[in-house]
């Protein structure tokens, strides 16, 4: 059996490393064709776009993994299909359960992988890729760090603790300075939004700093004309799912010591969590489904069929994890619901095909 089970995982592995090698290719074809309006501005060079791009591709690969393992797998089924073997490995007494262990065998080494790229390689790669696109193209720009946004504006000094998903500054502080370099006025807003013309402060405390003292006002609303663009906080804010496990969890107990919304960077926590179950819910179905399909449907046609069932999928997870956010459904069930059903799914056909 281990020789089947290598000859089985040999063929759909490198089914599943072809079609991450095709898929990263348009990806990142397409990444840097949008990357040309870009490039001139500044210090962004062309160079500086390959970099960009090239440095997304981790993120890229983790998030198709789950469609590539369903497409190799089949592809890779298929070709031994193609070749009659299946059918000489069946004759052979061999389950189609066997044979799914076999293919899921396979996949275990590949699953580790990814999720070292998607938890450990990733996350930085990503951060670094927009910092640095920004810092090309953006001067003003100073610091993005876990602890904050640094940014200066003219002769005002600003840092935001943190952005949110829908692109609401929180925790922010000015510091406006003379050309002495003195600070004069000091303004700290619990939060702030762009209203399409100026950047709206609420909850404001401004004080005038003067050789008199010191003079503190509040004020429940406050209009800042700033240079601080809106795209470019939303480049350099936590996006979700550019976070690993570990600093999610950070982040949530940071933003619900806060008393701020968490809930979006929870769903995007457990669908991490969730993903290498998913990846062996699509391998899964994958083999009964090759089984059903392999007299009937050429190759081209699977491949087609299980692509437009990864892309229900991605579908059906986007939906179901917004309306666990509208419906306060538990980020963990909404999270779990699309894999669960790939599951059953699967299941289900296996006991059709027996």
């Amino acid at each position: 059996m281990r020789l089947l089970d290598r000859y089985i995982g040999q063929a759909v592995q490198i089914g599943v490393l072809s079609v991450i090698a095709v898929m990263l290719t348009l990806f990142a074809l397409i990444n840097f064709i949008n990357e040309f309006d870009k490039i001139g501005r500044a210090d962004y060079t062309t160079w500086l776009a390959v970099e960009y791009v090239a440095l997304w591709l981790p993120k890229l690969a983790y998030q198709v993994f789950p469609l590539a393992a369903l497409l190799g797998t089949m592809l890779g089924l298929g070709v031994l299909a193609n070749h009659s073997e299946l059918i000489v490995i069946r004759a052979a007494g061999v389950s189609k359960l066997r044979i799914a262990v076999s293919v899921i065998k396979s996949m275990l080494a590949l699953v580790v992988l990814i999720f070292f790229v998607g938890e450990v390689i990733a996350p930085p790669a990503e951060q670094y890729a927009e910092q640095m696109r920004l810092k090309a193209m953006e001067s003003r720009l100073s610091l993005n760090t876990e602890y904050g946004l640094w940014v200066r504006d003219g002769d005002a000094f600003i840092h935001v603790r943190s952005v949110g998903y829908d692109g609401e500054l929180i925790g922010i502080k000015l510091a406006i300075v003379n050309d002495n370099r003195e600070v004069v006025r000091l303004i700290r807003a619990k939060s702030a939004r762009f209203d399409g013309e100026v950047w709206q402060l609420k909850d404001v405390t401004e004080s005038h700093i003067s050789h008199d003292g010191i003079k503190q006002r509040h004020l429940a609303q406050k209009p800042w004309k700033s240079l601080l663009d809106p795209e470019m906080v939303e480049t350099v804010s936590f996006n979700p799912d550019s976070l690993s496990i570990w600093n999610q969890l950070e982040y949530i107990d940071y933003l619900r010591n806060n008393g701020l919304n968490y809930r979006i960077y929870e769903l995007a926590m457990w669908n991490r969590i969730i993903s290498p179950l998913t990846i062996f819910a699509m391998v899964l179905l994958a083999v009964p489904f090759m089984f059903r399909l392999q007299r009937s449907t050429s190759l081209g046609r699977q491949v087609v069929l299980g692509f437009l069932i990864g892309i229900v999928f991605y579908i059906a997870n986007r939906l179901m994890g917004q309306m666990g956010l509208v419906y306060d459904i538990p980020a963990a069930l909404s999270a779990s619901i699309p894999t669960l059903s790939i599951l059953v799914a699967a299941l289900w056909m296996f006991r059709r095909t027996q």
